[in-house]
């Protein structure tokens, strides 16, 4: 039995309580995106960190949590069209929009 500190985010250090890959989320965040801003869904890939934690559509090992994907897609899009980010943080939340109003 795997114990829960290696099943922690490498990024945030939380445990991974929403285990879906940042491949399987980049598919349907590509989607979204592609229907205002085709140039900036062309940009959205997942990030290939291993870990212990498995997704629960592919079942591919992962280290990253659903919450700093969707937080590192959400600065990209904010840097290049925050209309569209403000759209994207209110269809992929992961905590984006409570974690997001702490720090205004």
């Amino acid at each position: 039995m795997k114990l829960a500190p290696f099943n922690r985010c490498v990024e945030c250090e939380d445990i991974i309580t929403n285990p879906i890959c940042s491949d399987c989320l980049s598919v349907n965040m590509r989607v979204m995106v592609q229907e205002y801003a085709p140039l900036l869904a062309a940009q959205i890939y997942g990030a290939e960190i291993d870990g212990d934690t498995n997704c629960i559509k592919c079942g591919k090992g992962m280290g990253l949590c659903a919450h700093c994907f969707s937080k590192d897609i959400q600065e990209y899009l904010q840097e290049h069209n925050p209309v569209l980010a403000k759209e994207f943080a209110s269809r992929f939340d992961f905590e984006l929009r409570q974690k997001l109003t702490d720090f205004a």
